[in-house]
């Protein structure tokens, strides 16, 4: 999937790999959000109409936007070799040929039918582009390819049109965008009327609270601009981990986002209740992880002994950048069990070789708890292991010890390095260790569930494969489709004991 959020890496690269297989990693500086990748923002300096700018396509490639002539020349040195790609790629006739007669006429009746003629498409257009370069795509690239802005009744875009009109001898045509949300296209109004009900009206699967496509697209547009607003201060990526601490545990049955941090939030960062949305969804994306524990345990003890605990210890496997640059946050556990003294995390992953030093494998790291933790003694505790799970077990024989909770954030498990995952499962199942797998959506969540089933794991009901109530409300458009959100632990795979 070809892909980024706008305040972090690309979808593809946060998978979880399981092997010691490798992807890119780390995060590309200054990736255009995806309002500049569709085309409602500049390519350089993200901004839009809402900043009082006037925005002009690029002559050559027609794909992206700039505010001015200065944006356009300082972007140039990044933007040549995609420009010049994508101008060959619409004058292949031979290729255009290939490519349109697979795309629709009349509206889809299905958006899966559609979906899988663009995702065909779009990799055939990316592996055209590779060649042309003679390199892979970087993430920039890829989002640009994504994100492009295509009809939501056949998968059309202006280049297609163009390549058409072109073998066609014809006017082209341009898409129109969505007047409320400038989000979602189309080609012509009769496409428009077709799907019109689908954006607009009926509630999205993967978005969250019952909105519609429409309303999340004009969510994802206000998000962008806190995150604007957030780099102007030097803030790259937002992370919130509250002082506050309870003083005894409560259930989060029948709880949500706004109960647990709604008043907190609009006090901290001195916010009307009107405009606490786009806060409240960065704050759930970055607290996600430990709630979604704290979830997990919840449900998969009886009682609430587990809550009074000496020492809560959690393995998070497949580890890597995302638990490694928000392990501050993990301190919510603690905030909220004021009765356990220490939170040790074991993170296991094989991507964390390209971070961490040998001498650190396995050692105790103490990390930087908040005033209150410290003088009252508590502590949080990090251990690092650069493998995968189960060969963790196979080499620390008898210094192996079970954990209160294993957790696979966002693994990818049915996507990549599944042979490798499944032996994890197994292990998991056969060891009776308490564990949660999470995914960006349903299809996901529900693939991920059969493969724990098959290793196992008898799943709780409650635990998935479900909407998980804890997961990010940050909404992110998928990537080659034209409908659908994905979003951080947005979906429970499924959780067993």
């Amino acid at each position: 999937m070809y892909a980024s959020c706008p305040r972090g890496p690309e979808k593809l690269n946060r998978r979880k790999l399981n092997t010691g297989a490798s992807h890119d990693t780390l995060v590309e500086q200054s990736i255009p959000p995806i309002t500049a990748a569709v085309g409602q923002a500049c390519h350089r300096c993200f901004k839009g109409e809402v900043n009082g700018v006037t925005l002009q396509k690029c002559k050559k490639c027609r794909r992206v936007q700039y505010c001015g002539a200065d944006c356009q020349k300082n972007d140039w040195k990044q933007h040549k070799a995609i420009c010049n790609a994508l101008h060959k790629l619409e004058n292949d006739n031979s290729f255009g040929s290939v490519l349109i007669p697979s795309l629709p006429d009349e509206p889809v009746a299905r958006f899966e039918d559609l979906h899988v003629v663009i995702n065909k498409m779009v990799e055939d257009q990316a592996w055209h582009i590779e060649h042309v370069l003679g390199r892979p795509l970087t993430t920039a690239e890829r989002n640009l390819m994504g994100w492009e802005p295509r009809c939501m009744g056949c998968g059309r875009t202006d280049r297609i049109m163009r390549m058409e009109a072109n073998l066609n001898a014809s006017s082209p045509k341009t898409l129109k965008a969505c007047r409320a949300c400038k989000m979602a296209f189309y080609c012509t109004e009769d496409h428009w009327r077709a799907v019109e009900h689908f954006h607009a009206r009926e509630a999205c699967e993967d978005g969250h609270d019952g909105l519609s496509q429409c309303h999340i697209n004009q969510e994802i547009r206000l998000d962008v601009g806190l995150h604007a607003t957030l780099s102007q201060r030097q803030i790259d990526q937002f992370r919130w981990p509250p002082e506050r601490v309870k003083t005894s545990w409560t259930s989060l049955t029948g709880s949500n986002w706004t109960n647990e941090f709604g008043a907190e939030v609009m006090k901290k960062f001195r916010v009307s209740e009107a405009a606490v949305g786009p806060w409240m969804r960065a704050v759930s994306d970055s607290l996600s992880m430990p709630m979604t524990i704290l979830w997990a345990l919840e449900n998969l003890n009886v009682g609430d002994s587990w809550t009074r605990r000496e020492t809560l210890t959690l393995h998070i496997l497949g580890a890597f950048e995302a638990e490694i640059m928000n392990a501050n946050l993990f301190e919510e556990i603690l905030h909220r069990l004021p009765e356990v003294k220490t939170l040790k995390l074991v993170l296991c992953g094989p991507e964390l070789i390209k971070i961490l030093d040998p001498i650190e494998r396995g050692r105790d790291i103490e990390l930087r708890t908040c005033p209150n933790c410290r003088r009252t003694g508590r502590k949080s505790i990090q251990q690092l292991f650069a493998t995968t799970y189960h060969d963790l077990a196979r080499t620390e024989k008898s210094k192996f010890v079970k954990p209160d909770l294993a957790v696979a954030f966002n693994s990818g498990a049915s996507e990549d390095c599944t042979e490798s995952w499944s032996k994890t499962m197994s292990f998991l199942a056969k060891s009776n260790i308490p564990s949660i797998f999470t995914a960006y959506h349903r299809e996901e969540a529900e693939e991920e569930a059969k493969l724990l089933q098959r290793a196992g794991a008898k799943l709780l009901s409650a635990l998935g494969p479900r909407k998980n109530v804890w997961g990010s409300l940050l909404a992110m458009q998928e990537p080659n489709k034209v409908i659908g959100f994905y979003a951080v632990n947005g979906w429970l795979a499924g959780g067993f004991r």
